[in-house]
């Protein structure tokens, strides 16, 4: 249920900017989980036992496709986590909205 509410959050966010329309703003929404839960993933990996170098690469193509999408969308990117505990993506909303401990410099998580 949380993955659909954040999806939803993102979706109008992306729709507000203006760039995209409600439909592909929701299909960015959702791509945009479905990468950063990729992302996390490859994190919990990372902490356990360390990435190949298949893996490595697989983590920069996600975080390029992650990077193209929010460019598209109008959206800008904070930055990306490799702590496992947290989100794995965060991002900047137009109107400073964040749902982290970190605050408003950290931006509204994804993950």
């Amino acid at each position: 249920m949380r993955e659909l509410a954040q999806q939803t959050v993102l979706s109008a966010f992306i729709a507000s900017v203006g760039k995209r329309t409600p439909r592909e703003a929701a299909h960015d929404a959702t791509e945009l989980c479905s990468l950063a839960r990729a992302l996390h993933r490859l994190n919990e990996v990372s902490c356990n036992c360390g990435l190949t170098p298949r893996q490595e690469k697989r983590m920069q193509n996600l975080e390029d496709k992650v990077r193209s999408i929010l460019a598209r969308a109008g959206m800008a990117l904070n930055h990306f986590n490799g702590d496992p505990r947290g989100y794995a993506v965060y991002i900047d909303l137009p109107d400073g909205s964040y749902n982290s401990f970190g605050g408003r410099e950290h931006g509204y998580g994804i993950g």
